[in-house]
């Protein structure tokens, strides 16, 4: 298999490049480069699934809502019965061909949905400010503490909103919807960019 080469979808065919990223002293939006995603779907209440993937990725599957992290993977709960394993990019060959061996005959899948993806990282102390203009989730830390994950609507659009922790947001997005996201982004944050009056 060739070896993919990380790559950013955003691009000047979409946005000005001296707009994007959004750097400002108290909000900063970029792109995070290609990293391997694997979305793993069993049962979730069959021991030997939990167990294999465990195994697999050394850290046990999350609780709803919620992630886990491993020495080199991030697993999020996505729905019912189905998560996505975060890697390196050149780590993603190895979780895939061992996951599938894993669970080859069990009433599981395991598909790669790298190239599907793009992922926004926000952060600054604006951040959760930024985030609530595009959904209805509540962003009080008490309410949307670190590693909790969601599947959600931002802008519109379905999305998935993760806080790794330190104030560090990353959004999730079908690459199709690219231009319409880092667009709908820039006019939402011009409010936090312009000094006060």
């Amino acid at each position: 298999m060739d070896k993919l080469i990380a790559r950013s979808t955003v691009s000047q065919q979409f946005v000005d490049l001296n707009l994007f990223p959004i750097q400002s002293d108290d909000l900063k939006i970029s792109e995070l480069p290609l990293a391997g995603i694997i979305r793993v779907q069993g049962r979730t209440a069959d021991v030997a699934f939990r167990s294999q993937v465990a195994a697999c990725l050394g850290t046990d599957l999350p609780a709803s809502e919620r992630t886990s992290v491993g020495t080199d993977v991030r697993i999020a709960w996505t729905g019912p019965n189905e998560y996505l394993c975060f890697c390196a990019l050149s780590a993603e060959e190895k979780y895939l061909s061992a996951l599938t061996e894993a669970l080859a005959g069990q009433f599981a899948t395991v598909t790669l949905i790298s190239d599907s993806r793009v992922a926004f990282l926000v952060t600054g102390s604006e951040a959760q400010a930024f985030i609530s203009k595009g959904c209805s989730i509540d962003m009080h830390p008490a309410s949307f503490p670190a590693d909790r994950v969601v599947v959600t609507r931002f802008a519109g659009l379905p999305a998935m909103l993760m806080h790794r922790g330190g104030g560090d947001y990353v959004m999730y997005f079908d690459i199709g919807y690219v231009e319409f996201v880092v667009k709908w982004m820039l006019d939402a944050a011009e409010e936090f960019l312009e000094p006060a009056a």
